[in-house]
């Protein structure tokens, strides 16, 4: 079992990445699936009923508007060419809280956009059929298109990615650009009149529908770890799909309201089939119904794809659970994160109609963009020697935001509610759920020395044993393996490695020999004794903290470890510091005899006050049902008690035989001292292990070590067990 322990070891602190097999066409193919999707095909009507003829110049604004964002993300791709796009720039500039904004809103509007691919794929393989089916049909052909797409790319490996992906997004564009074509000989400039049927208003509320149709270009940044030279082909793809974008949009928008009157495009489902029928006669319907499904299969599959990158990062991140953040190890692909976002892509199509979800999409898409200006704003004012040689482009963090805010403006108030909604269950789920785990991520690093385990959502609470000192391995393993069968959970061996700030935590780990010995010898004394455990390693900047931080991490509900032997003179030692530092149940053993000759008969437990006393309890009776001894429930009073003190003292008895829920026999003593700390000391001779717990209100490593607790402790005669639990509302006031 050594043997596999160090070789999972050295297999986990490689970690898993995708290859860099793309080149510029694969990047600026992935923006034109994206961009040239169903927006065009489903939304040019419903735009069109809001803003009349002017449709046309809704999309050159939109296309302006969105060209200068485009030229932002381009900035960040140059300066950060990692994968996950506005979230990744946000978060490694602005931290914790503003990466995870504009990764929460990323998310979901790449979720409520494939949601309007999906339900622009069914609509038009629905028109090919010339059936007309309830609305309801068209949400489960977009339900099912959604899963069979999210299938193929999970089955299909990093370098052989979905093969028809590339000939569809082409052949889409090739589609449009013949119905750009042949609507010419058809054009009626009348239709152009009146321009602005509903007002210039109308032009610019149109934007708030259309906006999607121009977000694809950022979805090239989330798979810039399979780019190749990212810093260069990014901003490149970036643009070049934007300006074959905004290029097909306006001429499909001109095209369109010169070939069928606005409100008979504003009526109609799918309004190219009406400029198709006109421009290429009755089978016109055909070729675009095609396109159609061409352009909704590649923009969903593109952004499916792309989207499950950025939730990979954020789990990697632990902002979402772990099982997001992890590739499939034979086809390199996030296939949790894949399936997760279909799942969801499911629910949208099923709970909400097409005008909602294209609302919903650009409010998720524009707010995301907020924090992504605020990002290259900092890179700006922090780095000048950052800044690109055109004056006008160091305007660009400023504009964009302006210009992102304004669009916010022109969303209606049923999407700023719902948006109002999103963004209150984000922070729900950021400060109750993401918050810790993203610290203690970015604090340390674990490695769990077992082949990996199927998800579970329920976790079984479990005891963690730090370990370095190899005298104290074995006391450690079998004092919780008799906790362990007392109040159940699962054994985890914990080494921590000391990592220096600045260093990589996969780097440190390659170095981690000592670490992998105490493991070693963890899981080799475990077998011995048939004790069944998780080993795990820790990387760390601070070893106190991550011993905490792994416990958190591991749900633990109580800590073991042992009692400091030597410590470096004026340093607290680990001990304290995690005492000081922890919010989880401890148990500190010092064993003073070897561990073999350890036999205890009699224990005496120190009813001091009622703090500890079930933690304290647990404790004597696991020892003393393993080893048949009696416990002595020990207390001190005053020598000149009052009747009073004397209540106080047999409640705190009676308490305690109240809780003794164990077959091991017990005795009481009352013991009348001023002295309680050195006749404790003197007791200590009589019996074999004492059982006591810490002292409050200790706020200082340093003071901790001063208190009584770890004096008697370390003059003791026999074995000691110190205890510190921690109240439940502490707990939970933590996790909070």
């Amino acid at each position: 079992m050594p043997q596999d322990i160090q070789e999972i070891f050295f297999r986990k602190i490689k970690p898993l990445n995708f290859e860099r097999t793309m080149g510029l066409f694969g990047a600026t193919t992935i923006g034109v699936g994206a961009l040239m999707g169903a927006g065009i095909y489903v939304l040019v009507g419903a735009a069109a009923g809001v803003a009349g003829p002017s449709v046309i110049l809704t999309y050159l604004i939109t296309g302006i508007l969105a060209f200068v964002t485009t030229l932002m993300f381009a900035e960040l791709g140059r300066i950060i060419p990692r994968a996950g796009g506005g979230y990744t720039y946000s978060y490694k500039i602005l931290g914790s809280i503003g990466g995870f904004t504009a990764g929460w809103f990323l998310a979901l509007g790449s979720i409520f956009a494939c949601g309007l691919y999906a339900i622009g794929f069914a609509e038009y393989a629905i028109s090919i059929t010339g059936i007309h089916v309830p609305d309801y049909v068209a949400k489960f052909v977009a339900v099912g298109i959604t899963l069979l797409l999210a299938l193929l790319n999970v089955l299909s490996s990093g370098k052989k990615k979905f093969n028809l992906q590339n000939w569809i997004i082409w052949g889409n564009v090739g589609v449009l650009l013949l119905l750009i074509i042949f609507s010419a000989f058809h054009a009626n400039v009348q239709n152009l009149h009146p321009l602005m049927p509903k007002g210039f208003d109308g032009t610019l509320a149109a934007i708030s529908l259309i906006y999607i149709s121009f977000f694809g270009y950022q979805l090239i940044a989330n798979n810039a770890d399979e780019i190749k030279e990212p810093e260069k082909t990014v901003p490149k793809a970036m643009k070049l799909s934007m300006l074959i974008s905004i290029g097909i949009n306006l001429f499909i928008a001109v095209a369109a309201v010169m070939t069928v009157p606005w409100n008979e495009l504003a009526a109609s489902h799918a309004p190219l089939v009406l400029v198709a029928n006109k421009s290429f006669g009755g089978r016109g319907w055909l070729l675009i119904s095609l396109g159609g499904i061409m352009a909704s299969l590649g923009a969903l599959s593109s952004t499916m794809v792309s989207q499950s990158r950025q939730i990979f990062e954020m789990g990697k991140d632990r902002f979402f659970p772990d099982f997001l953040g992890k590739l499939n190890t034979k086809t390199k692909q996030p296939k949790a994160a894949l399936l997760m976002g279909a799942a969801f892509v499911s629910i949208i199509l099923i709970s909400a109609d097409l005008t909602f979800i294209a609302k919903a999409a650009n409010f998720c898409l524009l707010v995301s963009m907020l924090p992504v200006s605020l990002a290259l704003r900092k890179i700006y004012r922090k780095n000048p020697a950052m800044k690109p040689r055109e004056k006008w482009k160091n305007m660009l963090p400023e504009v964009t935001l302006i210009i992102n805010l304004g669009l916010l403006m022109t969303l209606g108030i049923v999407s700023l509610a719902f948006g109002q909604n999103l963004l209150v269950v984000g922070a729900i789920v950021y400060f109750f759920y993401s918050r810790k785990r993203e610290k203690r991520h970015r604090d340390g690093l674990n490695i769990i020395l077992e082949e990996e385990k199927s998800f579970s959502f329920y976790r079984k609470n479990t005891l963690l044993v730090p370990m370095s000192n190899p005298e104290t391995q074995r006391s450690l393993l079998m004092l919780s393996n008799t906790l362990m069968s007392k109040q159940g959970g699962d054994i985890i061996v914990l080494a921590v490695k000391d990592v220096p700030k600045g260093k990589d935590f996969y780097e440190a780990l390659s170095g981690a020999k000592e670490s992998l010995e105490v493991i070693k010898r963890g899981v080799e004394l475990a077998k011995l004794n048939n004790i069944k455990m998780t080993p795990i390693i820790r990387a760390s900047h601070n070893v106190a903290r991550g011993i905490v931080q792994a416990g958190e991490s591991e749900n633990s509900n109580l800590i073991i470890m042992g009692f400091p032997r030597r410590k470096v003179p004026g340093s607290p030692s680990i001990l304290s510091q995690v005492m000081k530092m922890s919010v989880t149940d401890i148990v500190v053993m010092n064993l003073k005899t070897a561990v073999g000759k350890f036999n205890p008969r009699k224990i005496a437990l120190y009813v001091k006050s009622t703090t500890d006393l079930n933690l304290m309890l647990n404790c004597a009776t696991a020892v003393a049902e393993k080893r048949d001894a009696r416990i002595i429930l020990l207390k001190f009073l005053p020598v000149k008690y009052s009747k009073r003190q004397k209540k106080r003292a047999d409640k705190l008895i009676v308490e305690a035989i109240e809780n003794f829920n164990s077959s091991a026999l017990y005795d009481v003593s009352l013991i009348p001292t001023d002295h309680p700390k050195e006749e404790i000391l003197k007791y200590s001779a009589k019996v074999d292990l004492l059982i006591i717990s810490a002292e409050r209100g200790r706020k200082t490593a340093k003071s901790i070590e001063e208190s009584d607790s770890f004096r008697i402790s370390e003059q003791a005669d026999c074995s000691v067990i110190m205890v510190k639990s921690v109240s439940k509302i502490k707990k939970l006031v933590a996790k909070l």
